[in-house]
């Protein structure tokens, strides 16, 4: 499972939005960025799926919609 564009955008286009994630993970900003760009796994964490959250954000706008076989 992976995070939505939208996420993805908010992370690359949004300082604080980043910054707050970086500071969750205890990394730097540059490599929340890094991990955005190529839609890592590690976003998909429970604390960080909990700041999405609570930046007002709902589930079905976290995740990329599974596509149908």
């Amino acid at each position: 499972m992976k995070v939505s564009e939208q996420i993805i955008d908010k992370i690359l286009k949004d300082n604080d939005f980043s910054l707050g994630l970086a500071e969750i993970f205890n990394i730097k900003q540059i490599s929340v960025e890094l991990l955005a760009r190529r839609n890592s796994g590690k976003l998909t964490q429970y604390a960080a799926v909990e700041y999405y959250k609570s930046k007002g954000f709902e589930l079905d706008e976290i995740f990329e919609q599974e596509k149908a076989s």
